[in-house]
């Protein structure tokens, strides 16, 4: 009895040992998954935080991108509005410049160009008189004689300058022009390429100059004698471009009283 009862007793014994044994090694057990399982979720929760930062980086990189090109796309319309405003002011301006540029040097051309010179620069060119007496003499019923006085109403007419078409006599002549502004001046040193020049008066008739013609230049520079002029006495001299004394009266050639300029 006792035997059995000692053997009863170790059974017991061994049992409790190897359940505290068990107990033990599944406390351990328990302990090593639960850290092994923190481990894991710490991990997991490392990636997920990096993974988090990753993707709020890419969407800040993004958002910068967008707003970059927001940006850009604002400049570019602003610059692009700026040259074209610049663009379309520079041409107006230019537009205008060049249209007062114009306007002004036609002004001033048209004020820099006297009758005088436009006279003489018509009557230098031989094409220009020959032309012009050939409209005299029809307008002198075909005859070369006395036609002078018709030649420089059409050099006249020729150069905008309204002389009436019947205007015969040197009397009419000179009534004409001064009706028209032009002014007397009895200084021979003054005289200019294409003034028109008159005589002293024929004899007995007071304010009626025996003569008339177009001053075109001294024969002498610095010399007021010999000038040369034109004129209708073409059966004289063959020409109505040749040269006059204007000093002194001489062979019946009546010398220089005034000229008449506007």
């Amino acid at each position: 009895m006792d035997k059995d009862k000692n053997k009863q007793t170790e059974k017991e014994t061994n049992e409790s040992i190897n359940s505290l044994y068990s107990n033990n090694n599944l406390e351990k057990h328990k302990t090593k998954s639960s850290e092994m399982n923190q481990l894991k979720d710490h991990a997991e929760g490392q990636k997920y935080i990096k993974e988090m930062h990753e993707l709020a980086d890419k969407n800040e990189f993004k958002n910068n991108i967008i707003v970059l090109g927001l940006f850009m796309v604002i400049a570019a319309i602003v610059v692009f509005s700026i040259l074209m405003n610049t663009s379309f002011m520079k041409s107006k301006t230019d537009v205008v410049t060049k249209k007062t540029t114009t306007e002004s040097t036609a002004a001033n051309d048209a004020k820099s160009i006297t009758s005088q010179e436009k006279i003489y620069g018509y009557l230098d060119v031989e094409a220009n008189r020959t032309s012009t007496l050939k409209k005299a003499i029809a307008l002198n019923k075909g005859t070369k004689t006395g036609v002078t006085v018709y030649l420089l109403s059409e050099i006249l007419r020729s150069n905008d300058i309204a002389i009436p078409v019947d205007t015969s006599t040197v009397k009419q002549l000179v009534t004409d022009l001064t009706s028209m502004d032009w002014k007397k001046n009895t200084d021979l040193t003054k005289l200019q390429k294409g003034d028109i020049c008159f005589t002293t008066d024929v004899s007995g008739k007071p304010g009626v100059p025996s003569h008339a013609y177009v001053f075109m230049g001294w024969l002498e520079d610095g010399k007021t004698q010999y000038a040369n002029v034109c004129d209708g006495q073409i059966q004289e001299y063959n020409n109505i471009l040749h040269k006059r004394n204007l000093s002194i009266s001489v062979d019946e050639i009546d010398k220089f009283s005034f000229f008449l300029r506007k």
